[in-house]
């Protein structure tokens, strides 16, 4: 398995993606769209475990988490990009409100690193959802996960949370699909919760039941799977790039400030990476910090996501 998974990772020119059988044009029978969510679990399983370590894993799931606070959005009538929602998180000073696109993307970087092997994670979850919702959690996910894989498997168990979250709350459709991912990482055994079924779930998928439900969720799974793993290839292609230039890096920190950008889906200089490097006590004063931000655009590792002249955020490039 380990040497399999070292290929599958590889950033070899020959990128291994999902084969084309696995998406759907919304015509299959439910047998064929329940094995084809599976497949593409497998695959993403293989690459989420990455035995070389090379996957910047949290760079990965805070990517996920942007693109699914962009959907859950959308669900809520609202029109937020991206790069709306990484101004409405990163810009926000402590203690200020980050409007519902802020705390939207925070709900969801708050769930991408519960660590499901600690027992504090049903806790930690409490803290994505809305109080009246997490009060209802330690029964629905005995209720969602009774009888383990002779219950219908992963994707089933996912199905059956969000049936319950939506029939008690019918506006909760981001509280449900935080929930059902999470139920869905538990069962296949996953360290971290991955967004996929706040990728794809349209608003009426969600206000069905039964089959019907089950059904968009094998189809939401297998296509959040695909946007997972081409992401993942990528950032590992983009990582290597990033860690091979620290050499070249003089400033004191460097080494901390390359470790944060493969962390952080952006870094906003003033805030993150001075008066001191976000989760270190290195210190790096502003203008230090611009000009290593400003050296690594330079040599193409990191680019400018705003386009402003101020309020700069850089990412991985």
């Amino acid at each position: 398995m380990k040497i399999a998974a070292k290929h599958f990772i590889s950033v070899d020119q020959n990128i291994h993606l999902l084969p084309r059988w696995i998406s759907h044009s919304g015509g299959e029978t439910p047998d064929s769209v329940a094995f084809a969510s599976g497949a593409a679990l497998a695959v993403l399983d293989v690459v989420l475990r990455d035995p070389g370590d090379i996957l910047p894993a949290e760079l990965l799931r805070n990517r996920m988490a942007l693109r699914a606070s962009e959907a859950c959005l959308k669900l809520e009538g609202r029109i937020e990009s991206e790069a709306d929602i990484r101004d409405a998180y990163y810009l926000a000073r402590d203690g200020d409100s980050r409007g519902p696109a802020g705390e939207m993307f925070a709900r969801w970087r708050r769930v991408s690193v519960i660590g499901l092997k600690h027992k504090d994670w049903l806790k930690r979850l409490k803290t994505c959802v809305p109080e009246p919702v997490a009060e209802e959690l330690p029964e629905w996910i005995d209720t969602a996960m009774a009888g383990g894989p002779a219950a219908g498997g992963p994707v089933a168990q996912a199905s059956k949370m969000i049936e319950l979250v939506m029939d008690a709350f019918p506006r909760e459709e981001a509280s449900a699909q935080i929930c059902a991912d999470l139920v869905l990482a538990r069962a296949l055994g996953w360290a971290h919760p991955v967004p996929l079924l706040g990728l794809h779930m349209k608003r009426r998928a969600l206000q069905v039941a039964g089959d019907e439900l089950s059904r968009a969720c094998h189809l939401a799974v297998a296509k959040g799977a695909q946007d997972v793993v081409r992401l993942s290839h990528d950032l590992v292609r983009r990582a290597q790039r990033l860690r091979s230039i620290t050499t070249k890096l003089r400033a004191k920190g460097s080494d901390a400030a390359v470790a944060l950008f493969l962390r952080e889906d952006a870094v906003l200089p003033s805030a993150m990476l001075s008066p001191r490097i976000k989760g270190t006590n290195i210190p790096m004063t502003d203008r230090a910090a611009r000009r290593l931000c400003d050296r690594l655009v330079d040599l193409g590792v990191v680019r400018e996501l705003t386009g402003r002249s101020t309020f700069r955020l850089y990412g991985v490039a």
